[in-house]
């Protein structure tokens, strides 16, 4: 299978090498105007492989794109990236934020218990969130996340608690936002995991048409019992979320990869290029050719 990396960069802060798992710290912080002053304000399309983010935007105008869905606003505002999410940024010189990046699986292990499950909850889909309604607790966020940059830049040793800590209680902030705008439910810490369980089958496996019983099979649970999780946590079953998976890798490989549609559909399993072609329609809006044609150059 072709590899969108060959496209779209893989990096772990923009611009530097993507590392593992094994060699990223928990997190990273710096303010927008640090590294975006840089490339004149434009962040290209990448993604991170094992690092997600949370890009608090206090002030001043940002264009956000989060795979194929672009939006624009005037801080205060705040992008939640999962790892993985295909991403690009473009900011002015007036902008003005944050930047946190961290290892999601590290930093939830040394969360409290009543941090652990609305930080994993914030970061289970990519989502771009105006938080003008709620201006009170964007502030607190950026006052959290300003100290944690003061004390990210202490050069003395054994500060990884303090900072862990900070960068929890700033994304609990964001998560309370986030939920306050959206009107999100808060769910336990085992159900989010076993989400996060499926999720990683998916990605191994999407491509080869598993049957949400055989996924279940692997996690330890029904069929009956995965779908219902699914339905309570993303309000979708385990099939559509296969489903959606499968639909959103075909739009990455057709508007980054120049496979032809046959080929694209041959990659993902399709072994009918005209059942690709009604599946692609059926959740894209689309015909394959169409859709690669409305981003073309985009």
């Amino acid at each position: 299978m072709q590899s969108i990396g060959s496209k779209v960069p893989s990096f772990s802060l923009y611009g530097e090498q993507a590392v593992s798992v094994a060699d990223t710290d928990s997190l990273h912080i710096e303010d927008i105007q640090s590294r975006s002053r840089k490339y004149l304000w434009r962040i290209g399309t990448h993604r991170h492989t094992v690092l997600c983010q949370c890009v608090l935007v206090t002030a001043g105008p940002v264009t956000v794109v989060l795979e194929e869905s672009q939006s624009c606003f005037n801080g205060p505002a705040v992008m939640i990236i999962p790892a993985g999410t295909i991403h690009s940024f473009r900011f002015r010189p007036d902008t003005q934020g944050y930047v946190l990046t961290v290892n999601l699986q590290r930093l939830v292990s040394v969360a409290s218990g009543g941090l652990q499950a609305p930080i994993e909850a914030l970061f289970a889909v990519p989502r771009a969130i105006d938080l003008g309604l709620n201006p009170s607790l964007a502030a607190r966020a950026s006052q959290q996340l300003e100290c944690l940059l003061h004390e990210f830049r202490q050069p003395e040793m054994g500060m990884e608690p303090i900072r862990s800590c900070l960068a929890c209680c700033a994304l609990w902030t964001v998560a309370l936002a986030s939920s306050a705008t959206a009107a999100g439910d808060t769910h336990s810490g085992p159900d989010l995991e076993r989400l996060r369980q499926f999720r990683m089958l998916m990605e191994s496996h999407y491509a080869e048409h598993w049957p949400v019983e055989r996924y279940a099979r692997r996690l330890g649970l029904s069929e009956t019992s995965l779908n219902r999780l699914c339905r309570r946590l993303t309000g979708s079953t385990g099939f559509d979320l296969v489903q959606q998976r499968l639909a959103l890798e075909a739009r990455r490989r057709l508007m980054y990869l120049p496979s032809s549609v046959h080929g694209i559909a041959s990659e993902l399993g399709f072994k009918d290029s005209a059942y690709f072609c009604r599946f692609f329609r059926r959740h894209s809006g689309l015909s394959p050719k169409g859709f690669r044609r409305r981003h073309a150059g985009g």
